[in-house]
């Protein structure tokens, strides 16, 4: 039997790095963002300039699209006054959501989050994405600028 194509991924990191101060928030800039994965899984991580916002709502989250442009999708995590409130996957094209239960690990100036590949199917083992944050339902900040995208698994 053939394995699907999130089964068969293989690990790869791709990292974005972003410029300091040219964030639209006084509340969060990033530095960076880094995607990791083992295979099974999809570690996303936001760093900071400063320390993670303990007010307001904050939204860390991944836009990924296949190679061929089939698949896109959006998973990311939310925190209202520094609680988390939503960790999900949604898939672009059915606007189909799935709520994930591994929680995110928020400390100083990281967001890290956890996705299973399983619900990234068709994403394949190379894709383009970025990674924004937004403050209040406004966008604050985007790695890379613009509507740059970085590959995966990074050069």
């Amino acid at each position: 039997m053939e394995p699907s194509t999130a089964s068969k991924a293989v690990g790869g990191e791709s990292i974005c790095k972003d410029k300091a101060g040219d964030s639209a928030s006084k509340v969060v800039d990033l530095t960076q963002a880094r995607l990791l994965s083992d295979g099974t899984e999809m570690l996303a991580s936001f760093n900071t300039v400063a320390n993670v916002p303990t007010t307001g709502t904050v939204l860390y989250a991944v836009r990924a699209w296949s190679s061929d442009g089939s698949k896109e999708y959006q998973f990311g995590v939310k925190f209202q006054d520094g609680k988390e409130t939503a960790n999900f996957v949604t898939e672009a094209g059915s606007g189909k959501q799935e709520n994930i239960t591994t929680g995110a690990v928020a400390a100083d100036k990281q967001v890290s989050v956890r996705y299973p590949l399983a619900k990234l199917e068709g994403l394949g083992d190379k894709f383009e994405w970025s990674a924004k944050v937004t403050v209040d339902g406004t966008e604050a900040d985007r790695c890379p600028g613009g509507d740059v995208r970085s590959r995966f698994p990074g050069a």
